[in-house]
């Protein structure tokens, strides 16, 4: 009896401090990082490219191999707070307050900071990528807003033409090792040119991307492009492209509503404070000019 109260008052403790955390069922041993992430978080509904983030985030912060009974908010977020880049330190503090259902009290929303891109001209843009074997790709990203693994996953079905325009629905993409073909980040459909339409319809089947392709084989092709004697002229890459569709339509004064629309984002900030680009060149066109007395010159001359 003695034995059955103890059970009893053991399983009760256990689901005390299980509020905040998941309840693992390996009880008595020592369970790593790794272990618990494989039973806990491995089916949850988590995109495939996510649990790969979530992942790499545990093993930059060093939380991988450690045993999951020791660690805390207070471990947790002084690896993170350790992180430079404020845009990874956000996302990280995301993964692991997801991962181990800490709260924004154990786990602070860190705030985030747009990403400037130093973007070349139209013209730059298109001699760079014109010289690429992915130019197809790197075009849908400039001209389209597509992230990369959206680009990789376009096939003529996706557009279709209504009136005298063509719209490219997303609706699908591939992960970065190219394993996984899914859902994209953002769904929606997209107004292109009529060039760009007509290249994507005239696809042929082996032009698809295949399974288990990695994206990153474009990325990573994109260091090469825009270089002379090994001396970097044109740095680039797919998701600055995606900057530059972002910012250009901003420059030709497209209504914030209409640039949401063709980014797929859900509210109207994210387009205008990340992605709608501001540099030096736009801060010096905004300062005004400083105003000038001006001087009557008489039409007499004085010859003395």
């Amino acid at each position: 009896m003695r034995g059955f109260v103890k059970t009893i008052t053991a399983i009760t403790l256990v689901s005390t401090l299980s509020i905040n955390r998941p309840t693992i069922a390996l009880k008595g041993n020592k369970m790593l990082v790794k272990e618990y992430f494989e039973l806990e978080i491995a089916n949850r509904p988590y995109k495939y490219q996510t649990k790969l983030n979530m992942v790499r985030c545990l093993k930059k912060l060093e939380l991988w191999d450690m045993e999951y009974e020791t660690l805390t908010p207070a471990i947790c977020w002084e690896r993170i707070d350790g992180i430079i880049n404020q845009n990874v330190k956000r996302t990280y503090a995301g993964y692991v307050r997801n991962v181990f259902n800490y709260g924004r009290n154990q786990i602070p929303v860190v705030m985030s900071e747009s990403k400037i891109y130093d973007l070349p001209s139209q013209e730059d843009l298109h001699k760079v990528i014109e010289s690429s074997k992915y130019r197809f790709y790197l075009f849908l990203c400039m001209y389209a807003g597509l992230r990369i693994g959206e680009a990789c996953a376009v096939v003529p079905q996706q557009v279709k033409k209504e009136g005298l325009n063509y719209f490219l629905h997303v609706d699908r993409a591939f992960s970065q090792d190219g394993k996984s073909f899914g859902s994209p980040k953002t769904v929606g459909k997209v107004m292109i040119p009529e060039w760009l339409a007509l290249e994507i319809l005239g696809m042929k089947e082996e032009q698809y991307w295949k399974k288990g392709m990695p994206t990153k084989l474009i990325t990573t092709a994109c260091m090469s492009l825009g270089t002379k004697n090994k001396k970097r002229v044109i740095r680039i890459n797919p998701h600055m492209l995606r900057h530059w569709f972002a910012t250009d339509m901003a420059r030709r004064n497209v209504p914030p509503n209409v640039m949401m629309k063709q980014m797929r984002h859900k509210n109207v900030q994210t387009t205008m404070a990340i992605y709608s680009q501001v540099n030096n060149a736009d801060l010096v066109s905004s300062l005004p000019t400083r105003y000038v007395e001006e001087v009557n010159v008489s039409n007499v001359v004085n010859l003395f």
